[in-house]
């Protein structure tokens, strides 16, 4: 239990700092279009990564083969070039609540890529979140379903696949890659897609002219943001289910609510305070259910080895009795 929790709170760490990264992100979208801003990020963050770990990384990369960290890289780029394209064509409250909801995807691509059984509980529990994130970001008002909302959908669908995929690369017996590992390999591919979108759809933008406030944003993005958060997210995932990660992660908004309210002036409606808390009572319901099956597999552990133990001592009996009656 306590084990459990350590990562749970690994990624509550992550969360926090990705909803202070949202605030941060307002202040280099002022000089930076967004795909540009995105490159700068994981390129700044693939470099970071490779000048500290690069020997390590590479010694797993040719150990691994490309299942063991292209499925999720891709997964994640994607996740990150919708989330971009949806806070472009919709409003940010309504970009915000559809990237909010990989925990919809998570359990049904964990039911098919690693055999997970999809339980009632989790079922429950999705539709909780789902109200709590509709008051939260939507404060109570009407959603409208266009463009930006199905790419924002989009990037939740990729932002499950990349966390089950990575879950099962992680935590595989045979694995050749760590989080350090499939962290580097995921900024340096969401690094090529950004910039690859950001060459094709977003004008450059003059760097020399970027003030120094946006690239500090850029530095806190790419260090924080990016590399901690990143191993953060993979380090849990070694020895948390996907469906627990994803959860936790709808948190995101209510730090952003919350530091937005601290640093920008932007607060909450009663309707999204009680969204809020929705969001943190389904974070803490879901590790608990994760416990759950952990401690019915102790207990059936322990049953199982009572049984074996009583199993040998009947053995010895009959073999003592067998020996006498000779």
């Amino acid at each position: 239990m306590k084990r459990s929790w350590m990562f749970v709170m690994l990624v509550v760490l992550q969360t926090a700092i990705y909803g202070a990264a949202n605030v941060v992100m307002k202040v280099a979208y002022t000089d930076i279009p967004p795909l540009w801003c995105t490159a700068l990020r994981f390129g700044i963050a693939f470099v970071v990564f490779m000048l500290l770990f690069g020997r390590n990384i590479g010694s797993q990369l040719r150990c691994a083969g490309l299942r063991a960290w292209l499925p999720s890289s891709i997964c994640m780029g994607a996740t990150f070039i919708t989330s971009s394209l949806s806070v472009n064509l919709t409003s940010a409250t309504n970009a915000g609540f559809f990237i909010a909801l990989p925990m919809l995807f998570a359990p049904a691509f964990a039911l098919v890529l690693m055999h997970r059984p999809y339980r009632l509980s989790i079922a429950a529990l999705q539709l909780a979140v789902l109200v709590g994130l509709y008051l939260l970001c939507c404060n109570g008002g009407a959603l409208s379903i266009g463009p930006g909302e199905l790419v924002g959908l989009a990037s939740s669908a990729f932002f499950a696949a990349a966390l089950v995929l990575s879950e099962r690369d992680l935590s595989d017996a045979n694995a050749h890659v760590d989080a350090k590992g499939l962290s580097a390999t995921q900024t340096g591919v969401t690094f090529v897609f950004a910039l690859a979108g950001a060459l094709l759809f977003e004008p450059t933008p003059a760097f020399t002219q970027v003030p120094a406030i946006s690239w500090a944003a850029i530095a806190f993005l790419a260090l924080f943001g990016t590399c901690l958060a990143f191993f953060l997210q993979n380090t849990a995932l070694a020895h948390l289910p996907s469906a627990t990660v994803s959860v936790v992660l709808c948190a995101e908004p209510v730090f952003t609510a919350v530091l937005s309210a601290m640093f920008l002036s932007e607060y909450l409606s009663a309707m999204g305070i009680a969204g809020a808390a929705i969001v943190v009572a389904c974070t803490v319901a879901a590790t608990l259910l994760d416990e759950r099956p952990q401690v019915r597999k102790g207990r059936k552990a322990v049953s199982n080895g009572l049984a074996q133990r009583l199993l040998r001592v009947c053995r010895r009996g009959y073999a003592v009795r067998a020996t006498d009656g000779d």
